[in-house]
């Protein structure tokens, strides 16, 4: 993994960086003036600083050739907490007030939550000094104030560092200019960015060259040489391009923006008063123009194709291809399920191993196929299926055209999808009454287990067109049993009218049909673009 190697790298760079410094003497040399500070003389390195003020430097700590370090209140400074506008830049942006402990779970908290009244309370103690800690490193900066850096972290090389609060091993260095930011551990701003009024979570990275204002960007996320305004991003996600995202509500990642995506046309010519619902693993592909208000958020892991314009719209069908046919926007509901499996198998797999955020690893592992998840594509089923019968227009394609043959591949792919998902929750109850087939399965446990449906449906199956609100985020399932929705839609998709151990032989068989047909249908999408290339370039 490219990834997991450059981080090591910068890992390692920082620990010999660090060592370095400590073949210098301790104490304090050739300072123009420090005063009012607390300083370990007997271990810290103090060189070459035009002023230090108000400040505390920590065992080990390295401050070096930097200009005025000082504090801009006498009364103390109330580090680590955040007060942001997110969503609609004028007339109704959302209320987040942060800490530099949050989590997605708390954001999401806010953000679902309406009125002020609903914030969380937050400690009014301050501190009145800069504080370096334990190891950490402050050198060849100009302008610092109102710092507290926890033990290892670092500012190396910034133009000005404003109200900072850094976790530890988190880092501002490279020409960057910060304010008001909190950086959660392992998090990072580099080369050229400029940064103000943002949360980074553990593991998120800002640059080069970003531009990110007023902004949560959640685990793992990686923002480099685009502009992030107003906006929620959710972990996993990457926008690694020249790319615009404003206003937009994402809190479930994973997605990415891609070279040259708008997806920030949220000014109507009186004031930016707009914004979006971005879905779970939506992509936004090249040169998207996207205008607001658009909501996808009931249609994850969808694509916007290259070259697309989104008017302003609301679609709820997990899973589409949004493209441009030449006249209107078209969507083909299920696309990706069905013509690019490859890219969910590679997904899972990736949100698997590139979970770095160790602090937030309990609630963001979440599976691609999951109940909620399910959930909406039971409903665009529905939905497919009640407009082709009552022959009107189809709630939840927004303002795309649906063509006959795109709404029958969207019915097949989500009755695949959902047969698949009932079929491994009946194999896995199988393994597990049977200790992993050790024994033989007794089919009166069999018929008393599928004819225990007194229990109510384990998700909700709300109508997304009939309410505007969120869907259901996958913390927010604890408790509830995932085989029991699936042998909800078991009985729904397989009834069970026959004898049951011909129904069990039937299922069981059906299943192995699926698996084969998704092996052929992922291997070929694999294929098809690794023999494109070989019969295009020599």
């Amino acid at each position: 993994d490219d990834d997991a190697d450059a981080d090591d790298a910068d890992a390692e760079a920082r620990t010999q960086s660090t060592s370095e410094w400590y073949r210098l003497p301790p104490g304090i040399h050739s300072n123009l003036m420090v005063c009012d500070s607390i300083i370990k003389v007997k271990s810290c390195r103090v060189y070459r600083n035009a002023l230090i003020s108000n400040t505390h430097v920590g065992f080990n700590a390295v401050v070096i050739q930097c200009g005025r370090i000082s504090t801009t209140s006498s009364e103390g400074i109330a580090y680590g907490r955040l007060s942001i506008s997110v969503g609609a830049e004028s007339g109704g942006g959302r209320k987040l007030e942060l800490t530099s402990e949050h989590t997605m779970i708390d954001v999401c908290r806010q953000l679902r939550s309406s009125g002020p009244s609903a914030l969380p309370s937050l400690p009014s103690s301050t501190v009145p000094l800069n504080i370096i800690g334990e190891g950490c490193i402050v050198r060849d900066t100009p302008t610092i104030q109102n710092i507290f850096l926890h033990n290892h972290s670092s500012i190396e090389a910034a133009t000005s560092v404003d109200t900072a609060t850094l976790f530890p091993h988190s880092s501002i260095r490279g020409s960057c200019t910060v304010s008001n930011v909190l950086l959660q551990w392992d998090s990072s701003i580099m080369d050229h960015s400029c940064v103000t009024d943002t949360l980074l979570m553990e593991q998120a990275h800002c640059g080069p060259s970003s531009i990110v204002a007023s902004t949560v960007l959640g685990p793992d996320v990686h923002v480099a040489a685009g502009e992030v305004h107003a906006s929620i991003v959710g972990p996993n996600t990457n926008a690694h391009h020249q790319s615009l995202v404003i206003g937009v509500l994402w809190p479930l990642g994973r997605g990415n923006v891609g070279y040259g995506a708008n997806v920030g046309s949220n000014h109507t010519g009186r004031l930016p008063d707009q914004e979006t619902a971005a879905g779970e693993g939506v992509f936004w592909g090249l040169s998207n123009v996207i205008k607001f208000p658009v909501d996808l958020s009931f249609a994850p892991y969808s694509i916007v194709a290259a070259g697309t314009t989104l008017p302003p719209q609301r679609v709820c069908m997990p899973f589409s291809l949004i493209m441009e046919n030449g006249k209107a926007n078209e969507i083909i509901p299920g696309w990706v399920l069905q013509s690019s499996p490859y890219t969910l198998a590679r997904s899972e797999k990736k949100y698997a191993t590139r979970r770095k955020a160790k602090r937030h690893h309990h609630y963001t592992g979440w599976k691609i196929f999951r109940p909620e998840t399910m959930a909406m594509c039971h409903w665009a089923k529905n939905a497919l299926e009640v407009g082709t019968a009552q022959e009107k227009r189809i709630d939840g394609v927004g303002a795309c055209e649906l063509s006959a043959r795109s709404k029958d591949a969207g019915i097949r792919a989500y009755t695949e999808c959902l047969q698949r998902y009932a079929l491994h929750g009946l194999l896995r109850w199988i393994l597990h009454v049977t200790d992993t087939g050790k024994i033989a399965l007794d089919m009166n446990v069999l018929e008393h287990e599928l004819a225990d449906t007194s229990r109510t449906l384990s998700i909700s199956t709300v109508d997304p067109t009939a309410k505007v609100e969120w869907p259901t985020f996958p913390w927010d399932m604890k408790g509830i049993g995932e085989w029991d929705y699936q042998k909800q839609l078991l009985l729904e998709l397989f009834p069970l009218d026959q004898n049951s151990s011909l129904w069990l032989e039937d299922a069981l068989l059906k299943l192995v049909a699926l698996e084969k047909d998704l092996s052929r249908r992922i291997h070929r999408s694999k294929q098809r673009d690794d023999s494109r290339g070989a019969k295009t370039i020599p």
